[in-house]
């Protein structure tokens, strides 16, 4: 698949099919993540790939389900919600795989004077990125679960993490279900988000 197309056909998806990923296949997409840039060229960056089910089924149960409270979406941002709430914790039990990008942060993400722990927590972001785009490429679909309150704390005991990283998302991954669901796409284009020389 060509670049330009990875980009424009990646879409984060919440149902799949619980079929495996080869073993390849994924490393090539862990490679591509690890190839990403870094604060201070350091990458200190673990990666945590589950793929035995019973243990995928032990994230599921650590995560929290969302109610879901939209019957009639009115906007993209609502009709997301819609279709994101209620699967948080089904499509890790669907999936086949499930990436924990632990982040080394030198720095505290929200106390530190300078933000300096921004750096850190950016360069684990283009890590996810590069993923998305590689899995994509290898015909995979890719969704986003954001940890909130004690998910990454029971998470780290789990899978025996090490202290003084950050697990900031679980990526996850596999076949795309038939009937997945996908969101109305907010469009944006050179015209309306691009300034040249100032705003």
């Amino acid at each position: 698949m060509e670049f330009y197309d990875v980009i424009k056909q990646r879409r984060t998806i919440r149902q799949f099919k619980n079929k495996p990923i080869a073993q390849d296949k994924l490393e090539r997409i862990l490679s591509a993540g690890l190839a990403a840039p870094s604060s201070n060229h350091q990458r200190q960056w673990q990666l945590v790939t589950v793929t035995d089910r019973d243990k995928l089924d032990a994230i599921a149960q650590i995560v929290k389900p969302y109610p879901d409270r939209i019957k009639e979406p009115k906007t993209p941002q609502q009709e997301m919600f819609k279709i994101s709430y209620s699967r948080q914790r089904t499509m890790i039990k669907e999936a086949p795989c499930v990436i924990l990008p632990y982040l080394r942060m030198k720095y505290d993400l929200t106390t530190s004077k300078n933000k300096w722990g921004l750096w850190d927590y950016g360069a684990g972001w283009a890590l996810i990125e590069n993923m998305l785009l590689a899995a994509t490429a290898e015909g995979l679909g890719t969704g986003i679960h954001a940890l909130v309150k004690q998910e990454p704390d029971q998470i780290q005991e789990l899978v025996g993490a090490k202290d003084g990283y950050y697990l900031p998302a679980l990526v996850i991954l596999g076949e795309a279900a038939d009937n997945a669901e996908i969101p109305t796409q907010v469009q944006t284009s050179i015209k309306k988000n691009v300034h040249w020389q100032q705003w």
